[in-house]
Formats: structure tokens, C-alpha cells, sequence
């Protein structure tokens, strides 16, 4: 393998998802390990020598190990002049809300909320049943929701007038939320079918998802 070649590690998560539509919108060429969450790859030696986390999704580049979803889209944008940024994201205003909006998506919708119900809901053999904290999670989560909901706009991405890594994050945790049957406000409903429309979402929904050997939630089967 060439030193410098991207390898992504990872499949069949929401997390994993994140980091190949990015690359599918960037039109990267790289390589994908397909290992599986809780399917006893992420423990082997190969992989815990890259990340003693033993988590997915990974990324090597060279000399570079990168674990966190996030992390590794950011870093892959910047890797390519395949999305452009608007005079507003460039902007010190611009800047202070993206990281609103990014600490927004990332803890009140995710950490906070959607990733409680995800263990306890969907995972109790292994985080245990717990059914008053998977109700108050999704209150909480389209309480925080539907404070947000008039800032989005149907035709255009959460921030600024360009697609970024915000558009992904959230339209994931919109995927998520229509699995939980959560009911959207039109213009978020709008606003994720746009999103679910793109090229790039489709063809990561179907490398992410396809051939599994743990079936997972909610993507793969949409």
C-alpha cells in the first residue's frame, strides 16, 4: 500500500457513514477496511495497535491516526478544494457559529440525546434496559429540535450557502430522528430529503451499509 494512500476503517455505523459520504463528496480516493462494530474486528491486534479505543471509524493517511468521526471529516475537507467556503464561513462571525452549530449537533442532539436511546433502546444486552431515560432523551432531543428548526431553510445548508461538515452531521441526526418516528417541521423534513438527494449521501449510504455482517440502525435499510 502506498504510504501517503487515505484508509478509512469502519462500516455500518452512523459514525462511519459521516466519514464516507464526505469522501464521496470530495470524490476521494481511498481504501476502506470493513470492519464492523461489536463484531469482534475492532479487538483484533491490528487495529488496537492503530486505536487502543478500539472504536470506529478510523482514518490513516500516512503517518497520520485519526479516530472521532468529526475530526477525520474536518481533516478530509481540508484535503480538497471540492467545497468551497462563502465569504460568511470565512468570516470571524461565521466561524463562531459554525462552532455553535457543531457543538450544538454533536452534544445537545447526539451525545445528549440520540446516543442514549441508541444504547438503551436498541442496545440494552449491553447497556442495559432503561426505558424512562430513552423517553426523556428524545423529549429532550426535539426540544432542542424545535428551538433550532426555524433557522433551517429547505434550499440551503444549516450555515452559510455552501454544503460542510455541519450538513452532514445534521442531516444524520435527522435520519435518526425519523427512524424514532419523530415528526419534523416541514422545513426540516424538506430540508433532509435535499440532503438525502445528493449523490454523494446515496453512494456512501450504500458503501457504508451494504454487506454486513451485524445489521444496524437506522441507514441500511432506507
Amino acid at each position: 500500500m502506498h504510504e501517503d494512500r487515505l484508509t478509512v476503517w469502519g462500516v455500518g455505523t452512523t459514525r462511519t457513514m459521516r466519514v464516507h459520504w464526505m469522501a464521496h463528496e470530495l470524490g476521494l480516493d481511498y481504501e476502506t477496511r470493513r470492519i464492523e462494530s461489536r463484531s469482534g474486528e475492532t479487538t483484533d491486534a491490528e487495529f488496537t495497535a492503530l486505536n487502543a479505543r478500539q472504536k470506529i471509524p478510523l482514518l490513516v493517511h500516512g503517518d497520520l491516526v485519526l479516530a472521532e468521526s468529526y475530526a477525520i471529516i474536518h481533516y478530509l475537507r481540508s484535503l480538497s478544494d471540492a467545497l468551497p467556503y462563502d465569504a460568511f464561513q470565512q468570516s470571524a462571525q461565521g466561524g463562531a457559529k459554525y462552532d455553535e452549530w457543531l457543538s450544538f449537533i454533536l452534544m445537545e442532539l447526539d451525545a445528549t440525546s440520540l446516543y442514549v436511546v441508541r444504547r438503551h433502546k436498541d442496545l440494552p444486552d449491553i447497556y442495559g434496559h432503561a426505558p424512562a431515560a430513552v423517553t426523556s432523551s428524545i423529549a429532550y432531543f426535539e426540544r432542542m429540535l424545535a428551538a433550532v428548526a426555524d433557522r433551517v431553510e429547505p434550499e440551503r445548508p444549516v450555515w452559510g450557502t455552501c454544503f460542510s461538515e455541519l450538513d452532514i452531521l445534521f442531516t444524520i441526526a435527522l435520519d435518526w430522528a425519523v427512524f424514532l418516528d419523530i415528526t419534523l417541521e416541514d422545513n426540516l423534513s424538506l430540508y433532509l430529503q435535499r440532503m438525502q438527494d445528493r449523490p454523494a449521501y446515496q453512494a456512501a449510504r450504500i458503501h457504508n451499509f451494504r454487506d454486513l455482517k451485524i445489521q444496524t440502525l437506522p441507514l441500511e435499510n432506507r
